[in-house]
């Protein structure tokens, strides 16, 4: 209520309303390992947001260094995270490499700066909303993305149901009046994940080594550890992910946090609370093609049929 629901709070409550729960009405959080998946992304947005913000490769040094710090103050796998770190320090050096011209081309000024906004729902209820942008101009935003492996074809079909850019898209229209007219989508290639096709640890080889083979690997082969895309947002497509996807779900977060909040739940109704049951089979996390693709993201009912029985 006071410091409005995120991009990562709302994927949350939709995933999993209890760990919503605990994070943020009970203000707690799981006792876990580092984490490379998400800890590297981390790392190689720190070192992006230091080079806009300084235009300068040290100034990208400075970030990844201060988070390379912060991680080592919270987990014990210094080695890991040394190991995690070197890579992630390449991978932003050859991202500078290859997009430091475009950044003024596509007037690029701006990462990780605070958003907030209140957001009329078609009820009459309003939700505040917050969220950080990781790169922004007047008329254009960036978002990065790390990854083990992507589907280029995929990535662009989902796109004008993609929670994150819409979310920077409300953002921006929220303070310019208007959509950007260009979304800079970059993916990076996690190196050593599954189906990596980059140098392989070998069996007496150090750490240190193997960092350097991978950080060879990732200047040497840049097509493979990048790819971007870029997105022109329209005000129809817009007002789709709007209405078919984003003031559903905040009407239902709101009903589930008025139930969520009342000071005694006896004899209420609960129809908005719910424990997530194990052994489901989620197509939109596992990445995977769900059934009824086409009928989502344009009404099209082609490759569907009566059904036989």
């Amino acid at each position: 209520m006071i410091n409005g629901l995120s991009v990562s709070g709302l994927e949350l409550w939709l995933v999993d309303r209890v760990a919503f729960e605990c994070s943020y009405l009970r203000d707690l959080e799981a006792v876990e390992p580092w984490n490379k998946n998400m800890q590297f992304g981390t790392l190689v947005q720190a070192g992006i947001e230091g080079f806009i913000k300084t235009r300068q490769a040290r100034g990208a040094g400075k970030l990844i260094a201060n988070e390379f710090e912060n991680q080592i103050a919270l987990y014990s796998e210094t080695d890991e995270i040394s190991f995690w770190t070197k890579l992630a320090t390449q991978m932003v050096n050859t991202w500078i490499s290859l997009y430091a011209e475009d950044l003024d081309t596509y007037g690029i000024k701006h990462s990780e700066r605070h958003h907030e906004m209140m957001l009329e729902l078609p009820s009459g209820r309003s939700i505040k909303l917050h969220g950080y942008v990781d790169g922004e101009g007047d008329d254009a935003l960036m978002e990065n993305k790390c990854r083990g492996e992507w589907d280029e074809t995929k990535l662009a079909e989902e796109i004008d149901l993609n929670l994150q850019v819409n979310m920077y898209c409300l953002f921006h229209k929220a303070q310019h009046g208007k959509l950007p007219s260009t979304v800079w989508y970059q993916h990076m290639r996690r190196p050593a994940g599954f189906a990596y096709r980059g140098p392989a640890k070998r069996s007496k080889e150090s750490h240190e080594e193997f960092a350097g083979r991978l950080c060879e690997a990732i200047d040497g082969n840049r097509d493979y550890h990048f790819f971007r895309y870029f997105i022109h947002p329209d005000e129809q497509r817009f007002n789709r992910f709007l209405h078919a996807c984003l003031y559903p779900m905040l009407e239902c977060f709101l009903d589930w946090y008025e139930y969520m909040s009342l000071p005694s739940k006896q004899g209420v109704v609960n129809k908005t609370h719910y424990m997530m049951p194990y052994g489901l089979f989620n197509p939109f996390m596992e990445g995977t093609a769900e059934r009824y693709r086409a009928f989502r993201m344009s009404g099209s009912t082609f490759g569907l049929r009566k059904k036989s029985r």
